[in-house]
């Protein structure tokens, strides 16, 4: 009965998270349309360059934060120790604020440094300014998010994300347009906006978790009257197990972080000189830019680099936002069990928590591969760059292998082995990247599929690692496979149906609003029907019971 209670603690805090998620991703997706329409596929590439830096740096200083600090709160909290949880919270703040302003700096000061060797056919040094101080606000955000993930408490993390993007959305739509209204459209301009709109956001987030912070004093306040005796650290000692727990989570997360941009880099410096011999060979049709022919090679790269970041990366980011999530939620309670010594509890755990996260990634990967087209039209209002999300969405389920079981084995304090493995992988990315680069024909799809590979290594070195630590036989049958057979399923009925749909004569856009929630029936229907999800899995979310009940399972 202890164990189906922490399954569904574990679960409702990820349901939370993955609920604030969502709701800002698709936030953050909507937005992107009017962008979109103001700055084009070019200028939505040079906001999106700068953002790639951005992330490289908030890597670097906050985006270990919420794992590592919520493990490290957590740990004390589960022993009663409430004032070494708070006091592990405050060297966190003061140590990740000091880092952001010294990496805020160096990328106010490096931002022409970096335009001018990495992407020289694209001038992104003033939105790379813009967003530098943000660094400092994003870094105060982990570290609160952090704080309350480590109290068991997700609502303040879910909340603080869907105001962000609010707020970012608003000032990002209307800075855009006002600075290329003011500058005659200069497209560095408008991205520049854009950049400033998310700053905005970030102070919107920042504002909302403090007020909930200064709410939920008096009971903080309660707790350290309470608290029990710890073993007593010293700031040094506290600040190096913040540390331990942070540099390889860091390490591990910017390598990606930095793989985009060197992704970007190659796209800028290298495509170039494919995309001319296309052209001098008239095969600028094998490009997935609509009426290649009658653009500019650098505007032709431009665009490319623009779907890359945001046809591909952001549409294939949903479902993956939201499986990281629940690998987030599971570091604590993976961290709990393992200091108590619950190593059962914990192989239970991470079956459910790949078990649930297939059943998310499974469809989600077929879906954008078989509706690519007309999501896309439906959502940005043309097909640009569903030729890219089609043949990568099968990443989808290799990122969330990945991703689940780094985050698994950072709350078994085995955070290294994913930061070793993540480096490895990258490696053999760039190294595909180059060999790719070499074949015009693939342009931009090199990317895309060394992408696929990077993940699926990445996965397998750390699932090998996971159940050598954890002594957890994978049911790969059941967690990966009959996921992945339902998802086929319905793809294929409701392939049909779609094309039934035009056929009567509704339109592409129409189209899809219908079938979307019914390939989610089908999709269900089917995992029920073949036992793919079965009564246990449902009991292990919230409010699962009662459905399970309702269903007579």
């Amino acid at each position: 009965m202890k164990t189906t209670e922490n399954k569904q603690s574990l679960m409702k805090g990820a349901m939370i998270l993955s609920i604030g998620v969502l709701a800002s991703r698709i936030i953050g997706m909507l937005y992107r349309i009017p962008i979109r329409n103001i700055l084009g596929d070019e200028g939505q590439s040079l906001y999106g360059v700068a953002y790639g830096i951005y992330v490289v740096i908030l890597t670097l200083t906050a985006m270990a934060i919420p794992g590592a600090l919520s493990k490290l709160i957590a740990e004390r909290r589960a022993a009663g120790a409430y004032k070494e949880a708070q006091r592990v919270f405050h060297l966190a703040m003061i140590y990740s604020i000091g880092v952001a302003c010294v990496m805020a700096l160096g990328l106010w000061l490096g931002a022409d440094f970096i335009s001018d060797n990495f992407y020289k056919s694209q001038d992104v040094a003033l939105p790379i300014r813009a967003l530098a101080p943000t660094v400092v606000i994003a870094t105060t955000l982990g570290v609160l998010r952090g704080y309350f993930q480590g109290r068991g408490d997700m609502t303040p993390t879910a909340s603080s994300q869907i105001i962000e993007q609010i707020f970012n959305v608003i000032f990002s739509v209307v800075l855009a347009s006002y600075f290329m209204k003011i500058t005659n459209k200069n497209l560095v301009w408008g991205a520049t906006g854009s950049a400033f709109g998310t700053g905005i956001g970030a102070i919107a987030g920042f504002v909302v978790l403090i007020t909930l912070y200064i709410k939920k004093r008096p009971q903080a306040q309660y707790e350290l009257k309470e608290s029990k005796a710890y073993s007593e650290q010293s700031s040094f000692m506290i600040l190096k197990q913040i540390l331990n727990m942070m540099i390889p989570v860091i390490v591990s997360a910017s390598i990606f972080s930095i793989m985009t941009s060197i992704d970007q880099s190659m796209v800028s410096n290298i495509l170039p000189k494919n995309i001319e011999y296309l052209r001098n060979h008239q095969m600028l049709d094998l490009v997935p830019v609509i009426d290649a022919g009658i653009y500019s090679t650098e505007s032709i790269v431009n665009q490319l680099s623009g779907q890359l970041s945001f046809q591909y990366m952001t549409f294939l980011n949903i479902p993956v936002s939201l499986i990281l999530q629940l690998g987030l939620a599971s570091v604590p309670a993976i961290a709990a069990g393992m200091a108590a010594n619950q190593i059962e509890d914990v192989r239970q755990k991470t079956k459910m928590i790949f078990k649930v996260g297939m059943l998310i990634a499974a469809p989600s990967a077929i879906g954008f591969m078989v509706f690519a087209n007309p999501i896309l039209t439906l959502v940005i209002g043309d097909s640009s760059g569903s030729e890219l999300l089609s043949s990568g969405a099968i990443a989808i389920l290799a990122i969330a292998i990945a991703q689940l079981s780094a985050g698994i084995l950072q709350g078994m304090s085995k955070q290294k082995i994913p930061t070793i493995n993540a480096l490895i992988a990258c490696a053999i990315k760039i190294g595909i990247n180059l060999v790719t680069l070499k074949f015009p024909t693939l342009n931009i799809y090199g990317f895309v599929h060394s992408t696929t590979i990077c993940y699926v290594i990445y996965a397998v070195l750390n699932m090998y690692y996971l159940q050598k630590y954890l002594n957890v036989k994978m049911r790969w049958m059941e967690i990966l496979i009959q996921p992945t057979v339902c998802s086929l399923i319905m793809g294929l009925i409701t392939l049909a149906l779609y094309k039934g749909l035009l056929w009567i004569g509704l339109s592409i856009k129409l189209s899809i609003i219908v079938i979307l929630p019914i390939a989610a029936v089908i999709y269900f229907i089917v995992g029920i029907g073949t036992h793919t999800i079965t009564k246990g899995d449902l009991s292990s979310i919230p409010g699962g019971r009662k459905l399970a009940k309702l269903l007579k399972l």
